[in-house]
């Protein structure tokens, strides 16, 4: 999962400008320091405005008291208008270049106003080629966003807010061999006093050996080594849930280019977690994920992937849990205009209780999510959309469950000044 970092006061007017400032400020440098003759400077603009029916908004399990039309147990309709924005522009040389991405959007629940908010997202990377040995990239990024929890009630509005920083320098030994090594920080703050136990800070060293090969295959080797700590934790959270960890994970990854119509890929490793207060809770395993896809014609594509990977917890009385499953995707391209897409996700996650021993071991929870997409090209640059999801998490021991449907409606208009440009600045759609 990713790692994060952010700290910024709740709702400032400056926070709300501050993606739109950075974007111009970068912009006139980008354009005062670019000096190739032959720079292109690629600009795309997309707008998204889409109507929703949730059925459970507030997540509220079936066997829950609460589950009753008065107190919310029951669907609501959601509006939102996304704007976003991206450039990307040549510096100095072709092979260093700026790219930038930010995003303003609004949320608007038709009852439970509790849950309007903005979302808003920002990302500027400067990828940089000092000489054909040494390259290299340095990024930053924040996230604000409404706090989706997986597996419990969500009365009150709780917005996240991440924040990353990344540097990464490679040195290439040979055109196909080449060593990087990578930073990162991260950290993620919660509005909602109840939340804050989960806020975080996380500090990232990689080191690794990357080799490509001229088709396309990659295969790395290296060794992540991570630092977490929980600055908001009380004496009572750290006796169950500790207040800092350590991971190192040795792993290989490999990207493999079968055949035009066909990619393998995978990353194994075996990560070792060393907590800081709970020690009989230290443990190691092995993780990755292998993934396969298919093109069978150019209308059709599938890609399937198995997974099992550690993640923290966001129960106060779970450490972390270990998630396993498959995940499953077809594409379609039923005509020039016509593109549908089908979604299939299943995990098991194995929960530890904290302080082991002390607490009583929590059961295994399953989750199931379907998902379809269907896209109508209106006409240049106008795509209409309908989209839904079904969320299923219950226990493996039955129990109370929480289900959520979701059906979205949508308009979105993109400009770009090359063709491609969206997707190269990441103009990701909103889930």
């Amino acid at each position: 999962m990713p790692f994060t970092t952010r700290l910024l006061p709740a709702r400032s007017p400056k926070l709300r400008l501050g993606a739109l400032g950075a974007l111009g400020v970068a912009w006139g440098v980008a354009w005062g320091v670019a000096t190739p003759a032959q720079a292109v400077v690629e600009v795309a603009v997309q707008l998204d405005s889409s109507w929703a029916s949730d059925s459970n908004p507030l997540r509220l399990a079936d066997s829950n008291p609460a589950a009753n039309p008065v107190q919310g147990r029951q669907s609501d309709s959601l509006m939102s208008v996304d704007a976003r924005a991206a450039l990307i522009t040549p510096l100095l040389s072709d092979s260093t270049r700026l790219e930038i991405t930010a995003s303003q959007g609004r949320r608007q629940y038709r009852q439970q106003s509790q849950l309007n908010h903005q979302a808003q997202q920002f990302e500027a990377r400067l990828l940089w080629e000092a000489t054909p040995l040494l390259r290299g990239r340095v990024s930053y990024a924040t996230d604000e966003r409404l706090y989706q929890p997986q597996n419990s009630v969500q009365v009150v509005r709780d917005l996240v807010r991440q924040q990353t920083t990344g540097s990464e320098v490679a040195l290439r030994a040979t055109p196909e061999l080449e060593v990087p090594l990578t930073l990162e920080r991260v950290s993620v703050r919660h509005d909602a006093a109840q939340n804050q136990y989960l806020d975080r800070n996380d500090n990232a060293v990689q080191l690794a050996l990357r080799h490509q090969s001229p088709l396309g295959s990659t295969l790395t080797v290296g060794q992540r080594r991570l630092s977490v700590d929980y600055p908001n934790r009380s004496p009572a959270d750290v006796a169950v849930l500790d207040d800092r960890y350590r991971d190192q994970l040795s792993f290989v990854e490999v990207d493999w280019v079968y055949s035009p119509l066909t990619r393998l890929g995978g990353r194994l490793g075996h990560l070792q977690r060393s907590y800081q207060n709970l020690g009989p809770n230290n443990f190691s395993l092995m993780v990755g994920n292998l993934s396969a896809g298919y093109q069978f014609s150019p209308m059709s594509r599938v890609d399937v992937e198995w997974f099992r990977q550690v993640y923290d917890s966001a129960t106060p009385s779970t450490l972390y849990y270990l998630a396993s499953g498959v995940r499953l995707g077809l594409g379609w391209r039923w005509t020039e205009l016509t593109r549908l897409r089908l979604l299939a996700n299943h995990e098991r996650q194995q929960n530890q209780p904290g302080q082991l021993g002390g607490l009583p071991s929590q059961p295994d929870n399953l989750r199931t999510r379907l998902g379809a997409s269907l896209d109508y090209s209106l006409a240049r640059g106008w795509r209409a959309y309908v989209e839904g999801s079904r969320d299923r998490f219950v226990s493996v021991n039955g129990g109370a469950a929480i289900a959520q449907n979701v059906v979205r409606l949508g308009l979105e208009y993109t400009y770009e000044s090359l063709a491609g440009t969206a997707e190269r600045g990441r103009l990701g759609r909103r889930p």
